[in-house]
């Protein structure tokens, strides 16, 4: 299962201040060189995405709220959603303070079937935070990101294996991981522009796009992914830094 938080920042700005509620909040990027971190789906309309600066930010949604970004209350509310999360399995991979990874197969015998357990979820986080999340459900992490993307916002989608592909292939091949946006133009490039055409095309054809990343590309395309859910591990080091 991967669980992500619809625009996590502004939401709980909206949560704490309700008069935001409905109106195009943008969560940094309020100076001259701000950048933005998030903004809600009312500023998404406009084109406004999270590491824009903060002049483009304004450009496109001239009505944007502009407020400073709380990190202590984020991290307050995501610890609540991550302590919800281990009530269904210890199996918890975090990816943010917004997003994880979760491993249910242990837990099926206590809390039923995959496909009651995301939408389980998706209500306890609503109760409990207030908040929206989407989730998406799968055989494999692959599977289950672009699950909660297309689930987005604010609901559940359990991808089955045997609707891999029709679901897959009409996708554009930027939203596969590992297929950044040089990546994307490059195949593009060569005619190769959704998911589907990636997996169906000869390895020589790739090979100029892709060159050696292009094996593992096609088995991405494919629906294949081995990683494991990889649990949080005690904190070896600690990190500090500031963006000017």
């Amino acid at each position: 299962i991967h669980v992500d938080m619809d625009a996590f920042y502004a939401s709980v700005e909206q949560l704490d201040r309700p008069e935001l509620r409905g109106l195009s909040v943008i969560v940094g990027g309020a100076g001259p060189r701000g950048v933005v971190a998030t903004a809600s789906y009312e500023a998404r309309r406009f084109g406004v995405r999270s590491a824009m600066p903060g002049a483009t930010a304004r450009r496109l949604c001239p009505d944007g709220i502009f407020v400073a970004p709380r990190m202590a209350r984020y991290a307050e509310v995501s610890a609540a959603v991550f302590t919800l999360l281990r009530e269904f399995t210890p199996q918890v991979e975090g990816l943010s303070l917004d997003e994880a990874f979760l491993d249910v197969s242990a837990s099926l015998r206590l809390h039923g079937e995959l496909a009651s357990i995301g939408p389980r979820i998706r209500e306890l986080v609503a109760a409990r935070t207030g908040l929206a999340c989407s989730v998406g459900m799968a055989h494999n992490k692959l599977l289950a990101k672009l699950a909660t993307e297309l689930a987005k916002p604010d609901g559940c989608f359990h991808l089955l294996p045997e609707r891999v592909h029709e679901t897959l292939d009409p996708l554009p091949v930027g939203r596969l991981w590992t297929i950044g946006k040089v990546a994307a133009e490059r195949l593009s490039s060569i005619g190769v522009r959704t998911i589907g055409e990636l997996r169906n095309a000869p390895l020589r054809t790739l090979a100029p796009a892709l060159g050696a990343h292009a094996v593992a590309a096609q088995r991405l395309a494919a629906g294949i992914d081995e990683r494991a859910v990889e649990a949080a591990r005690e904190e070896k080091s600690i990190g500090n830094e500031r963006t000017f």
